[in-house]
């Protein structure tokens, strides 16, 4: 399975996009990050990991086939939330930023991103020898029983000089 760099890859939304951004798995955990109230290692604050993962039931309520994302408006930013089945992208922008014209780039950035870290299927897999195993298992109890039974008369003399 190859691993992703998501640093290098939130330089370059950085230079491209002009925004700051951070990705996180879809357990929330910071993958990446150059939003500094986001720091790699971090999770999600949970309040919004439960709304990301009830967006189904959301849309439904709402009667839309599916949500992609959501927006938080702050004193000073807005946070825009894209995810996806494996991953979500934040991105911090000014508030004077168009979000109708940047969360498209988003979204295709983030479906090209999910598609580029599917997990590799194991295509070799090793062979384990039980039987090896098992007879490494036999020997050692044959061992232990000798060693028990090593000591035993001494055993009985510290018993019987004891009573």
């Amino acid at each position: 399975m190859s691993q992703i760099n998501y640093e290098n890859i939130i330089t370059q939304l950085k230079s491209d996009l002009n925004a700051e951004c951070a990705i996180a798995n879809i357990y929330g955990v910071i993958l990446g990050t150059k939003i500094k109230e986001f720091s790699k290692g971090k999770v999600i604050p949970q309040k919004i990991l439960s709304l990301i993962s009830n967006s189904q039931e959301i849309a439904n309520e709402l009667n839309l086939e599916k949500i992609n994302s959501f927006a938080l408006e702050a004193r000073k930013n807005n946070y825009l939330f894209s995810f996806s089945e494996k991953l979500i992208l934040i991105s911090k922008l000014d508030l004077n930023v168009n979000l109708a014209k940047f969360m498209p780039n988003i979204s295709v950035f983030l479906k090209k991103l999910s598609e580029s870290s599917e997990d590799e299927e194991i295509k070799e897999f090793s062979v384990f020898n039980f039987t090896k195993e098992l007879t490494n298992i036999e020997d050692t109890l044959k061992e232990e029983e000798i060693k028990k039974d090593k000591y035993s008369i001494i055993k009985d003399l510290v018993k019987y000089v004891s009573t």
